[in-house]
């Protein structure tokens, strides 16, 4: 049953205030409802709830939408294979080819982008549900009743300034590749290591095991985890001294393993407490 599930759910405290912190799948399927009646309880005890991008505001800010696909989209004639290299553009035609998928479809997309819509198709051809995802269920608690105040950790341009300003897009495209070539073995794992609890299972899954195999991802794990694990937990430190209780959800990634936002707010004498 959900409601048995662990999830990956820790506390931080420090003079008197109390972080809660959720680590989210950004797809999940049915029966990861109803959650654990703890991290319902939890949520309910916050002042506010601090996620990485407000994805129900942006998808209802018709302005926000339009920057949106700004920055998502090639102009001025370039293409997707002119950051690619003739390996990588080919490996993700193979992909098109084996899915049935239009070149023509990617092809305008930058480099970020086409990576979030192949993850997409994949993981939504094996039944998960975007509409499913564990911050939105949240967002969607918070924006309905109107109780809960709604901080962003980052917000949606800023994540898409940081994958659009990559060193090497073309690195972004092969993990990825890598990723979803391996996706009916790992994803299983990934789904059973959050319902679980299982802190060390996901970081193996999501970060070490790649690192361990390709050494060059190092500087790319870098920009999409470490880096905003710092400033993450820095932005969570300083709210919480407005905020007497938060409740914190971010991609599960950002919770685990070494160089992860409870290292960095460990680092800012918050004491941990896995729940």
């Amino acid at each position: 049953m959900a409601a048995q599930d662990r999830g990956l759910f820790w506390m931080a405290e420090k003079q008197g205030q109390r972080v809660y912190l959720l680590g989210s799948v950004h797809l999940a399927t049915p029966d990861f409802y109803p959650l654990r009646s703890e991290i319902l309880q939890a949520y309910e005890r916050s002042d506010a709830l601090a996620v990485e991008a407000d994805i129900l505001a942006a998808e209802r800010n018709p302005t926000l939408q339009q920057q949106i696909m700004q920055q998502s989209l090639y102009t001025n004639g370039r293409s997707l294979r002119d950051d690619l290299s003739a390996e990588t553009f080919q490996q993700l035609q193979s992909w098109l080819n084996q899915r049935q998928l239009p070149e023509a479809m990617f092809i305008r997309q930058r480099p970020a982008i086409a990576m979030i819509t192949l993850s997409m198709v994949e993981m939504q051809a094996r039944g998960l549900n975007p509409q499913l995802g564990i911050d939105r269920h949240f967002l969607l608690k918070a924006h309905n009743t109107g109780d809960k105040q709604v901080l962003e950790l980052e917000g949606v341009m800023e994540q898409l300034s940081m994958l659009n300003n990559l060193e090497n897009p073309d690195l972004m495209l092969q993990q990825t590749l890598q990723q979803l070539g391996e996706i009916d073995t790992v994803l299983p794992k990934m789904m059973s290591a959050w319902k679980q609890g299982d802190a060390d299972g996901m970081y193996q899954l999501i970060i070490a095991d790649y690192l361990q195999e390709s050494p060059d991802y190092a500087a790319l794990y870098e920009e999409m985890f470490f880096k905003r694990n710092r400033r993450m937990a820095s932005a969570i430190a300083q709210a919480s001294k407005t905020h007497d209780t938060l409740f914190v959800i971010v991609g599960a990634g950002h919770l685990v393993g070494s160089k992860s936002m409870l290292e960095e707010l460990e680092k800012r004498q918050f004491r941990i407490t896995a729940l």
